[in-house]
């Protein structure tokens, strides 16, 4: 049984509690019409009332308000209270929504069962490929690609290896060499490859007091980095600009494992006895 308690409420004609976007919410969400929501929206807030006085309220035309109304009613997000004058109430929101609530998460688990069959389909069908694109992000400007290199070393588990030159070299270290000692302490396993030049002896003497430095006699105006044996950068510097703000630098990411061994190996080729 339904009991129906009249109270009396003074009623603006400009509604304070459910602004536009509320209505406007409902006719995306419900599929309502913009009467529709906004006779809903302002028995929402009033709570009860006649129709003359929705009508005020939520900008609907008189003669539009009843027809509403009924549309409403039939949907059960109103009911009307009997007696004279008609007055109507809304259904309360947690009962009236809830089954267009179930719908919205009955439409997300069939598009994530729909996305989990797709990719499964897409896995086998590219395991059957003999080609298969690869994950490579170009980074640009030399600030950037510093810091895609802290992140690297920051996260590394196991070892890092770096390939660089002696300007290379002098430029890691200014950068992150109480990264270095971060590492040692966190047991990462830090070997450097690199060229000895006048310009950086005290740094490779700093730096195998904690790192497995070898020297070798090459010439890559480059930085390498290797994390974990998955992750790899290579950068392409302007060692004769020391600006950190500097554009012109260019560097490829990747923890594609194919990629990775192909460009590793290369890179060890380049540096003999490596």
């Amino acid at each position: 049984m339904v009991v129906f308690i009249s109270s009396t409420k003074r009623v603006s004609a400009k509604s304070k509690l459910v602004p536009d976007t509320i209505w406007r919410k409902l006719s995306e969400y419900l599929g309502l019409s913009e009467y529709e929501a906004k006779v809903y929206a302002s028995l929402i807030e009033t709570g009860q009332a006649k129709a003359r006085t929705l009508s005020v309220l939520s900008g609907v035309p008189r003669t539009k308000v009843y027809s509403v109304l009924k549309r409403l009613i039939d949907m059960r997000l109103v009911s009307e209270i009997p007696g004279e004058p008609r007055k109507f109430f809304p259904t309360p929101p947690n009962v009236a929504l809830k089954p267009y609530l179930q719908t919205y998460r009955d439409t997300v688990q069939d598009l994530e069962d729909l996305i989990s069959a797709l990719e499964n389909a897409f896995r086998k069908a590219r395991d059957r490929e003999n080609v298969r694109q690869c994950l490579a992000w170009i980074i640009k400007g030399r600030e950037r690609i510093l810091r895609k290199i802290q992140e690297m070393l920051a996260m590394a588990k196991r070892n890092v290896c770096i390939i660089t030159s002696g300007n290379g070299l002098i430029l890691l270290y200014k950068m992150f060499n109480k990264m270095f000692d971060d590492l040692i302490s966190r047991s990462v396993e830090v070997k450097i490859i690199t060229t000895n030049k006048p310009n950086n002896e005290h740094i490779l003497r700093e730096l195998k007091y904690v790192c497995n430095v070898k020297e070798s006699d090459f010439y890559l105006p480059m930085i390498i980095v290797n994390v974990d044996s998955e992750h790899i950068l290579i950068s392409r510097f302007q060692f004769d600009n020391y600006f950190l703000r500097s554009e012109g630098d260019e560097a490829i990411f990747s923890n594609d494992p194919v990629l990775y061994e192909i460009v590793w190996l290369l890179a060890s080729q380049v540096v003999k006895g490596t």
